[in-house]
């Protein structure tokens, strides 16, 4: 994984600033939190260093490289290699498993032969073996985040963001899954 960095970070709609002069340093290796209430601008911010939306100033360097600089410079999110997970999972019901986490390789032009073994391998790192076939409405809201989970990671990420990523599970699943995100 890549250093982070975000600097006066900003992100205004109209007439709503959804996030104001936000700075951090993450370095490489490790994990933190983005914590606070409903509204607070977290989604936006992972938003933002994905490259979903653009901010209105600020600057974002991912590793050695800058992908955003206030308006003069924006690297779209298919060149920043990040991995999101989203509240929702984005899971398509109309793909079965391998084709939802073989995707982000399929638009990189990846063959389906490496794609699916790419995807098998990523299946079972997230203890999902032998299920690549199934479709989302097969599985529990669990598994769904684990499919998510491994398209995010398919294209071996230099950043992984997770947006609340535990919400919607069970007490016991979340604590599983707190320990199983921490591993990966």
């Amino acid at each position: 994984m890549a250093q982070v960095i975000l600097k006066n970070l900003t992100k205004v709609f109209d007439n709503f600033t959804a996030v104001k002069n936000f700075s951090a340093r993450v370095e490489d290796g490790k994990f933190i939190t983005l914590l606070g209430p409903s509204g607070c601008g977290k989604t936006t911010t992972l938003r933002m260093i994905a490259g979903f939306i653009e901010p209105t100033v600020g600057e974002i360097i991912i590793g050695k490289e800058i992908v955003y600089r206030s308006k003069e410079f924006f690297v779209p999110p298919e060149n920043r290699n990040i991995g999101m997970v989203f509240q929702s999972y984005a899971v398509w019901p109309h793909m079965n498993l391998l084709d939802n986490v073989s995707y982000p390789l399929k638009i990189r032009k990846v063959s389906r032969k490496e794609r699916y073994a790419k995807a098998t391998q990523v299946l079972e790192m997230v203890e999902l073996v032998g299920v690549g076939q199934r479709y989302p409405h097969q599985l529990s809201g669990g598994e769904q985040q684990r499919v998510a989970l491994a398209r995010a990671l398919i294209v071996d990420p230099y950043v992984m963001l997770l947006d609340e990523p535990l919400s919607n599970l069970d007490a016991k699943l979340r604590e599983q899954m707190r320990f199983e995100i921490k591993e990966l």
